[in-house]
């Protein structure tokens, strides 16, 4: 079913962008489409935590590249984002998130399939994508909780996207995730390692004109500390952005987006639950 709501979607979508490209009064033509996974990211907005707003700017660079593997013409969707960037400038939650990198490879087959290497090798049908999803120097500095920091040296998952999308587009990943965590504080530093203990969900949706851009991104599982515990945590976030205006082709969204923590926040691990308002721009992205 599911499979089905994203194809009739992604039927829609495609109908919506045939054309990419419109044209003024004097016949002179004028970009219509934009690329949500191209270009150089700014924004700023308000981020509401506790009941209290605190100011954010937000940057980083975005790429979007697809390219076909010489071994069977199949094509490798991959999205890629550096250095971004979070922070907050309020006094009541001060703070900076920022990423070295987080990039999506995701390889699409028409007919997904194992073989078997037997004496005679058997190929049985799998019907699934393969995505590999990484993240590298994910850091957090939390100002109000007094010294301290949190870094996520990598983060390693393998996806199963059962939708198989021939787009960048539409993805649905769900798999396993090994990770290395770093916390901080005055007691000193702890190593928190999971082993592929962690169930990791990385979903999205984009409109052909990328009018609208959706993603979910949850994760929940066991870590362990080398001195031998065992900690359960989870972490849900949405966002969805609508394009408001495009001004000199450089389009303009509205970015709405929420976030929980369970037993994974700061270098306290408290909960907690946040939500976003803000406007994004991605130069360069006009297609």
């Amino acid at each position: 079913m599911l499979a089905l709501t994203l194809a009739l979607l992604l039927a829609g979508a495609a109908g919506e962008g045939e054309a990419c490209v419109g044209t003024d009064k004097a016949g002179e033509p004028f970009p219509i489409c934009f690329d949500p996974g191209n270009g150089l990211l700014a924004g700023a907005g308000a981020a509401v935590q506790d009941g209290e707003a605190t100011p954010e700017l937000y940057a980083g660079i975005l790429v979007r590249t697809q390219r076909t593997s010489r071994s069977k013409g199949t094509p490798w969707l991959n999205t890629h984002r550096l250095f971004v960037t979070r922070a907050r400038s309020g006094m009541a939650h001060q703070g900076l998130i920022a990423t070295l990198y987080e990039g999506n490879l995701r390889r699409h087959l028409e007919e997904g399939f194992i073989l078997v290497p037997t004496a005679r090798p058997v190929r049985i049908p799998f019907p699934f994508d393969l995505t590999l999803a990484m993240r590298l120097g994910h850091y957090e500095r939390r100002v109000w909780e007094g010294p301290g920091w949190t870094l996520e040296t990598g983060r390693a998952a393998l996806l199963l996207d059962p939708v198989r999308a021939p787009t960048a587009r539409v993805w649905l990943g769900l798999g396993p995730a090994a990770s290395h965590t770093l916390r901080s504080s005055r007691q000193g530093t702890v190593h928190e390692l999971s082993p592929f203990t962690t169930l990791l969900l990385d979903a999205g949706y984009e409109t052909e004109d990328g009018w609208w851009a959706t993603r979910v991104t949850a994760f929940a599982g066991w870590t362990l500390g080398f001195d031998g515990g065992m900690r359960f945590r989870t972490r849900e976030e949405v966002s969805l952005e609508r394009l408001l205006i495009a001004v000199n082709d450089q389009p303009v969204w509205l970015r709405l987006s929420a976030a929980h923590t369970h037993a994974d926040a700061g270098v306290a691990r408290v909960n907690e639950w946040s939500a976003g308002l803000g406007l994004t721009v991605r130069v360069w992205s006009a297609r």
